[in-house]
């Protein structure tokens, strides 16, 4: 549920222009020119948003849950961070990727598998 907030924050705030925001010690979220931020009462957790010059836009929580929108291939991608320190990376297209410390695997859409170890590094097709 986390990861469709994020990515509808993003999809919603795709025509703010935006740059970097903080929280002040009062609680206080400022944002300079060509960022936005939102504060979930609820959960209490700051949610900014970005869009860069090429139309991509990015979203993020103070929790870590990423999402990233590209107009351009109408793709989208939401990635969160486990307990362990392990990135689950889901995207629109129906790839997804487990990585740690650079390795990990990853299925793409067609269902071809790659993984890379420290001793390891390839694909295998469907």
């Amino acid at each position: 549920m986390k990861i469709l907030s994020v990515l509808a924050f993003a999809l919603l705030t795709s025509n703010v222009l935006a740059d970097q925001c903080v929280t002040t010690v009062t609680g206080r979220t400022v944002c300079r020119p060509g960022e936005a931020a939102a504060v979930n009462p609820a959960t209490g957790t700051v949610e900014t948003a970005r869009r860069y010059p090429n139309g991509v836009t990015t979203a993020e929580t103070s929790s870590g849950a990423k999402a990233a929108y590209n107009p351009h291939t109408g793709n989208a991608a939401t990635q969160q961070t486990n307990q362990n320190g392990v990135k689950d990376t889901q995207t629109s297209a129906g790839g997804q990727a487990k990585t740690k410390n650079g390795m990990g695997v990853a299925e793409a859409p067609n269902g071809t598998k790659c993984a890379r170890g420290a001793n390891y590094a390839g694909c295998k097709p469907k």
